[in-house]
This record gives structure tokens, C-alpha cells and sequence, in this order.
């Protein structure tokens, strides 16, 4: 286990060398597109983080992560529910303009982990899905920059007896380094 983290390591500061990094921490306001969904949890602040390695000046390659968890009440006994969903994912961003303000477009793949529990019963499952975002990076100074973006995710799965889109409108910000 210590080989493959030390060489997980040195790919990555290999990497570094060769590819400018940026590494970003965000938050998103996530607004769930599945009105049933919507109705028992409504939106809510998903967090996360990303890191991107420049492949040409206007192409980048990006994996993050997110979670959103949220309490809510079903919908008939009005008991309390908790719902968590993770993804992690990646894909490519192609950056429209270079300098101060840079426009740029992303698309990607997530593997998506569901997890809802209440007095009904525990709701597990996975799933692979789809996003999709523009954005706004803004040069503040030298290595830091804003990210400002608005996105939609769609994962269709089966967690009970029901299916559901567990994607939806995502917009936010983050706080990014570029290396």
C-alpha cells in the first residue's frame, strides 16, 4: 500500500511539472429537477472540490467531488428523512477566452452514490451520470481565481421501488489556485 501511494505521489508532482494544476473548493445551490424530490427535500448547499490539469492553453482535464445531504419530511406521515448523495467524476473544460475574465464550458461524467434513510426503510444505490456547466473564471491576482458557474446534472436510478432523476440545476462558486 505504501508502493502505490508513493508512486500515486510521484505521478502527481511529476504531473505538476508538466501540467499546470488548478485546485478549486466549492459550493453550489443545488435545485433538484424531480418535483417529488423536490417536494420532500427542496434545494440546498452541495460542497466539494476540483482539481484540473491544463492539457493545451484552452483544454483542461478535471475529477471532483461533491455532497449534498439534507434533512426533509415525507410526504404523507411527515416523518423526517435524510438523504446524502456523493459523486465523483470527471471530464474535459474548454476554456473560450485566456486572461482576466476567462469564459469557459464543461462536460463530464459521475459516478453518483444515493443514500436516503427513514422509518420507512434505508435506500441505497448507485449510478452513473451526466453534467454539464458554463462559467466564468476571474483572475484576482496572480495564481488565485474565482470560479462562477451555473450547471444541470441528470442521473436516472432505481433506489426502491421508484425511479428518479437525482440531477438538477447546480450554480455557484469556488475559490481556485492555479499552480
Amino acid at each position: 500500500m505504501k508502493k502505490i501511494v508513493g508512486i500515486g505521489f510521484a505521478v502527481f508532482v511529476i504531473s505538476a511539472n508538466a501540467f499546470p494544476i488548478v485546485i478549486e473548493a466549492k459550493g453550489q445551490y443545488f435545485s433538484p429537477s424531480e418535483k417529488s424530490f423536490k417536494d420532500i427535500y427542496g434545494g440546498g448547499w452541495m460542497y466539494g472540490g476540483e482539481i484540473g490539469f491544463r492539457i493545451t492553453r484552452h483544454l483542461d482535464f478535471w475529477v471532483s467531488g461533491n455532497n449534498f445531504s439534507k434533512k426533509g419530511k415525507l410526504t404523507f406521515t411527515l416523518e423526517e428523512t435524510k438523504l446524502s448523495i456523493l459523486s465523483v467524476g470527471g471530464g474535459l473544460s474548454y476554456r473560450l477566452t485566456t486572461g482576466t475574465i476567462s469564459g469557459y464550458t464543461a462536460a463530464g461524467a459521475n459516478y453518483y452514490e444515493f443514500k436516503e434513510s427513514n422509518p420507512i426503510g434505508d435506500a441505497r444505490k448507485g449510478g452513473v451520470g451526466f453534467e454539464g456547466r458554463v462559467g466564468v473564471l476571474i483572475k484576482i491576482v496572480r495564481g488565485l481565481l474565482v470560479d462562477l458557474n451555473i450547471g444541470y446534472s441528470y442521473c436516472k436510478m432505481k433506489p426502491a421501488d421508484f425511479d428518479i432523476d437525482i440531477g438538477g440545476i447546480e450554480a455557484g462558486a469556488g475559490l481556485a489556485v492555479d499552480f
